[in-house]
């Protein structure tokens, strides 16, 4: 997609469906709606949190409220917490397991899912309601007494930050910030001294104490969360449960645990505003189908699609030959150059549907209603796919390297596209269902040799993504350059247990950590970027979460990068995006996924080769636990509405 037709759709954030905003306990206005980082990073000043406000500007009305439940950026706290820095190893081979890795950071509004600030250290509206001003929404000394061991509790009044968060549906969430002295504040985990809290009286006379949920370390050395040290140098973000009626007063309480010296030492605070506003994406290809994508297949860019409706069953969808898609022997040789062409070979055979679709899989009907299943629509139903928990797992299980497969078929792309096509797009509608959410308990320590142990994952890989996997690349880090490449999705579960937003559902993202040693220096995305880098967080938090009992329309672009002949075979200008329901939640540019010469390895007939110019080859399902342990709880997903195409194709019509 160009630059320039990406610009036509672009759209303002007040036009914008009102599902995409925060609200409906959760907070966010239209500040956080409107806010986009500054055209230049401005000058550190001891007034604000890190930078030098930009030119006041009025911030919009509130826009309405999200649909409760369905998107991380309209969840009622905005940050996640733990109730412990460490899960104990329960072995006597191990270590300790990190549990402080969900919360907020330096970077990351939310680490697990992706989400970041639109500026590095927090964005935030002062009480002028301007993004990074310098005028707090409260103050108060911190003089009480000095030295570097001297403890002191402070008091501010905050009535006016609270009964803004209250009537503006704001999360409770701040910047405190020290000013012309450095201060340490305790947090939720200290042995001695009270954590924050907010004291509030509200216009009925009723009282209530709102606690803290989440004290974060903001410090730009802070690559991970740290949300559970017992104190902190300030500046720190915090978050309290939110007001339950309209405000009266309302006071915050804290305890600075160091104090050291300087001039009129104080704490500031400011109301922190995430970005929260997504892309809207063009009018795509469904917008000329009929209803539930009736007739798309006549449209020229179409490649193929699956429409699951009532009174089919998977038996319609699958290819029942020799469903061996790792073997040479199963392809065209005309393909690779070694013989005639052969029709009754892939991709010929089945073409258009699932090779290798197990027992795990059925279509289900539209009245299906188990695992918490409601239909997109009436008379579509979907092809459901059941990962069991393992039986008998428990600390100190033997599960080897193996993980938990629980889909892996392929659908192959026609032979003229076949390894040659370079650019595609894949639609498809996913639900997660409802069994239950795993929780510390079934977060095992096993062994998987009686000298090696590791902790159950709760991670693994998803969805329908494009493919060019071979023997020799395309998984476990060997994606890239001339092997292989494949463009499979991340789950990641979060089993915190403190009723947080990143709980009930997945943090889906692209799994770039394939692409390592195979691929060129400064294209090894398995070394140079954290996880959080490949989550769908990214544009305004929106897709960082697919909850449970949701549909979610889950769109993917990939754009490989050009390939030749000539040295060094490959230019870095390929791209991935994502949509969810419509919004743009994912954008990388600038990427490598493939490189020429092919690998030249001789023809062995259990093996396959990459071939022609590494191009998409087909689409392949897996879903896969792991990682290096098996799955503890059960899982079931659902997919409906696929359709891969050379152009966007869009959510469908109903």
């Amino acid at each position: 997609m160009s630059s320039e037709s990406r610009r036509d759709f672009v759209t303002s954030a007040a036009a914008l469906s009102c599902a995409w905003v925060t609200g409906c306990g959760g907070g966010g206005g239209a500040e956080a709606a409107s806010l986009s980082p500054p055209a230049a990073e401005p000058a550190p000043s001891p007034n604000a949190p890190g930078a030098t406000p930009p030119e006041p500007a009025p911030i919009p009305q509130p826009l309405p409220p999200a649909p409760s439940g369905k998107y991380r950026s309209g969840q009622k706290y905005l940050f996640q917490s733990v109730s412990a820095r460490v899960i104990a190893k329960r072995l006597p081979v191990g270590q300790d397991f990190l549990w402080d890795i969900y919360g907020p950071t330096h970077t990351f509004v939310d680490f697990h899912t992706g989400w970041r600030w639109a500026k590095a250290g927090g964005d935030w509206i002062d009480r002028d309601r301007v993004a990074y001003g310098a005028n707090p929404w409260f103050s108060v000394p911190t003089d009480k007494v000095l030295g570097n061991a001297a403890v002191a509790s402070y008091a501010a009044d905050i009535t006016a930050t609270l009964q803004f968060v209250q009537t503006e549906n704001r999360w409770c969430a701040f910047s405190l910030v020290a000013k012309n002295a450095a201060r340490k504040l305790a947090g939720m985990f200290h042995a001695e001294h009270a954590a924050p809290s907010i004291d509030v009286v509200y216009a009925n006379g009723q009282k209530e104490r709102l606690a803290c949920r989440v004290v974060a370390a903001v410090s730009g050395g802070s690559i991970s969360p740290a949300t559970t040290r017992p104190e902190y140098d300030l500046p720190v973000f915090v978050e309290f449960e939110r007001p339950s009626s309209a405000v009266a007063s309302a006071l915050l309480n804290f305890v600075i645990t160091q104090h050291w010296s300087g001039a009129n030492p104080r704490l500031e605070g400011f109301v922190l505003t995430p970005p929260i506003t997504p892309e809207v994406g063009p009018t795509g290809l469904a917008a000329s189908a009929g209803r539930l994508d009736e007739g798309i297949t006549t449209q020229a860019a179409v490649i193929g699609a699956h429409r699951y409706l009532d009174g089919t069953s998977v038996s319609d969808f699958s290819h029942n030959g020799d469903t061996n898609y790792a073997a040479e022997r199963n392809f065209d040789p005309a393909i690779y150059g070694t013989g005639p062409t052969d029709l009754s070979k892939y991709p010929h055979a089945g073409l258009g549907k699932w090779i290798n679709a197990d027992p795990n899989w059925s279509v289900v009907p539209s009245t299906h209603s188990a695992e918490g299943f409601a239909p997109l629509a009436p008379g579509l139903g979907a092809l459901r796919i059941h990962m069991p928990a393992q039986p008998g797992v428990q600390d100190g299980s033997l599960v080897g390297y193996g993980g938990t497969l629980a889909g892996n078929g392929m659908i192959f792309l026609p032979e003229s596209l076949f390894g040659l096509l370079d650019h595609i797009f894949v639609r498809y509608y996913f639900r997660l269902g409802t069994e239950a959410s795993p929780n510390v308990q079934q977060r095992y320590q096993v062994y998987n040799t009686a000298a090696a142990s590791d902790w159950t994952t709760q991670a693994g890989k998803f969805g329908i993504g494009p493919d060019h996997t071979t023997s020799y690349g395309g998984v476990s880090g060997s994606s890239g350059g001339g092997n292989g490449w494949q463009m499979r999705l991340i789950w990641a579960d979060c089993d915190a247990g403190t009723a947080g937003p990143d709980e009930g559902g997945w943090a889906p993202g692209f799994h770039l950590y394939d692409f390592n040693y195979q691929n060129p220096p400064g294209h090894n995305y398995g070394q140079s970027q954290s996880s959080a880098e490949e989550r769908w967080g990214q544009r305004g938090g929106a897709g960082g979460m697919l909850y449970k009992g949701q549909w979610y329309c889950i769109e993917t672009e990939l754009k490989l990068n050009t390939v030749s002949n000539s040295a060094p075979g490959w230019a870095p200008d390929g791209a991935l995006r994502a949509w969810i329901d419509g919004r743009l939640v994912f954008e990388r540019t600038g990427m490598v996924f493939r490189t020429l010469p092919l690998l030249a390895e001789p023809y062995v007939s259990t093996k396959i080769r990459p071939c022609r110019e590494l191009g998409v080859r087909g689409l392949w399902l897996n879903w896969f636990h792991g990682g290096k342990t098996v799955a503890t709880v059960d899982r079931t997903s659902f997919y409906t509405g696929l359709v891969w195409s050379k152009e966007y194709i869009g959510p469908m019509r109903f």
